[in-house]
């Protein structure tokens, strides 16, 4: 991605600070991850051909539960859901693109790096309440009718790593843990980014690095 420079870019050899540095490159990690994983969800609906998962015993339990427990839902969601696993991973996929476009535009010093930053924490803030309703919505009441699939995937996976299979109470909290607890946890943590996003790129040093004014933000 290139972008054309103008009378307002960064100035060559400006020193970009270090906080606008480490927060360029988290969005480069979460817009890479999440165009990723959503390029993947989007491939199994337009497939229809649900994700396969082969465990050779060589991770941790609570690993291989994590990593099974998400093949089981999103193979579910294709089947069942597809309309919400849609629009779930075409907004993911949206964020995951500001998210790149952003850091394209910090690192070649286009002067559009600041707003596309603050554009990159409005949507990284619905996108994380969109998650929140997804996980809440359509997540949760799924976790029920799918625990005899996953008991049965997770005891598979027991007996081929040559440990004990697990009983039916383990099966249920690691469900509710992976399936839920967790991508709540994500889904807050994500929150709070596009938060640190926000005040950073709307605050007095970025502003004072992109020569723009306070009134920019509303021009």
């Amino acid at each position: 991605m290139t972008f054309g420079r103008s009378e307002r870019d960064v100035p060559e050899g400006r020193r970009r600070p270090r906080l606008m540095t480490l927060l360029t490159v988290l969005m480069l990690l979460l817009g890479g991850r999440m165009f990723f994983s959503s390029v993947t969800d989007l491939h199994r609906l337009i497939s229809g051909k649900p994700e396969v998962l082969h465990l050779d015993g060589g991770l941790d339990a609570q690993q291989e539960a994590l990593l099974r427990g998400q093949i089981v839902l999103g193979n579910a969601l294709s089947h069942h859901r597809p309309r919400s696993l849609a629009v779930h991973a075409v907004s993911r996929l949206g964020l995951g693109l500001i998210y790149l476009f952003a850091v394209a535009a910090i690192f070649s010093g286009d002067a559009r790096g600041r707003r596309a930053s603050l554009l990159a924490a409005w949507a990284g803030i619905a996108v994380s309440l969109g998650n929140a309703a997804f996980v809440l919505l359509v997540v949760r009441p799924m976790v029920p009718w799918l625990l005899p699939t996953l008991t049965e995937a997770f005891a598979q996976d027991a007996a081929r790593a040559g440990r004990a299979l697990p009983v039916a109470l383990t099966v249920e909290e690691q469900a509710h843990l992976f399936l839920v607890d967790v991508p709540l946890v994500v889904t807050g943590m994500g929150m709070v980014f596009s938060l640190l996003l926000l005040l950073y790129f709307r605050g007095r040093r970025a502003r004072l690095f992109y020569n723009q004014p306070r009134q920019a933000d509303h021009g």
